[in-house]
């Protein structure tokens, strides 16, 4: 496919969901239709009713409860708009009290989720000129993936370049190329043919070369003698 959204809304909006725990499964299930809408979804990610090591030692409790308060409230910070789940009778704990009481103090607007029913009235969320010009860059981001690879990358290429990757983590940046075919037959059950793409996904992991440049058909990746690199991976990993 394709490096296309299929939405001109290139940077979604993130919807921040907040309630009780006791309301999870309606959270989840808000999520999935935020999610399935096209909106980048912010919501608890731990539920303290379910038995944890984590939390069965009170005092733990107490400090990782504190931390997710915090946590939360970063969430609704970053959000284009809040979606407080609830149910039928309005529940409300103290928590999602706080919640929506911040949300309105700085201005991001509040919508409801009853559970069984989904949203209370259409979504709150409007253009700004932040998000305009974050479309823009995205735009521009996802229009030099489709110029690097139109369809998609080749499967050939993605399986050199992922045997080249376990070849450098086995034996480092001074793999060879024999080191990638064992990579290759041994873990991803496949032989690899010594064509000039496979040598050229090889350099992009052995000497710090772009991805985009093997991808784009560089003929230089192929060629170019290997440039001098530490071994140190955070220095040459691409």
């Amino acid at each position: 496919m394709p490096y296309t959204p299929d939405t001109g809304d290139l940077l979604p909006p993130t919807v921040t969901i907040c309630g009780s725990t006791r309301m999870w499964q309606a959270m989840a299930d808000a999520a999935l239709h935020e999610t399935a809408a096209g909106r980048m979804v912010l919501a608890p990610g731990i539920n303290m009713r379910d038995p944890h090591p984590l939390w069965e030692d009170s005092n733990a409790a107490h400090a990782l409860k504190a931390r997710l308060d915090a946590l939360h409230l970063a969430k609704i910070s970053v959000a284009d708009e809040v979606l407080v789940v609830t149910d039928e009778r309005l529940y409300l704990g103290e928590s999602t009290r706080r919640e929506i009481l911040f949300a309105e103090a700085i201005e991001v607007p509040v919508r409801y989720w009853i559970a069984g029913r989904g949203r209370v009235g259409a979504s709150a969320l409007i253009p700004s000129p932040v998000r305009d010009r974050s479309d823009r860059q995205w735009a521009a981001a996802f229009a030099q993936l489709t110029a690097v690879a139109a369809t998609g990358p080749d499967r050939l290429d993605l399986l050199a370049l992922a045997a080249a990757d376990l070849a450098v983590a086995d034996h480092g940046f001074h793999a060879t190329l024999a080191d990638l075919h064992t990579a290759a037959r041994t873990q991803l059950g496949t032989d690899l043919p010594d064509t000039e793409r496979v040598i050229a996904a090889f350099a992009t992991r052995t000497t710090a070369r772009p991805t985009t440049d093997f991808l784009t058909n560089d003929a230089d990746a192929a060629t170019t003698p290997p440039a001098q690199i530490s071994d140190d991976p955070t220095e040459a990993w691409t």
